[in-house]
């Protein structure tokens, strides 16, 4: 597993960053952690990658 941390000042510019990220279709999400302190959001996703980089050797 892996994860990827993301924040934001906004609602909207985490929505967006997360967003991109969930695009890759090579990813299975297992889960997504969020928290907003005071100043800003922020988000954990965590994920294993579906496709293995060993299989992608040349």
């Amino acid at each position: 597993m892996r994860v990827k941390t993301f924040y934001g000042y906004s609602e909207k510019s985490i929505d967006r960053k997360i967003n991109e990220f969930l695009e890759d279709t090579t990813l299975e999400i297992i889960d997504i952690k969020f928290t907003a302190p005071i100043f800003y959001f922020s988000a954990m996703v965590i994920y294993k990658p579906t496709v293995s980089t060993k299989d992608n050797v040349f």
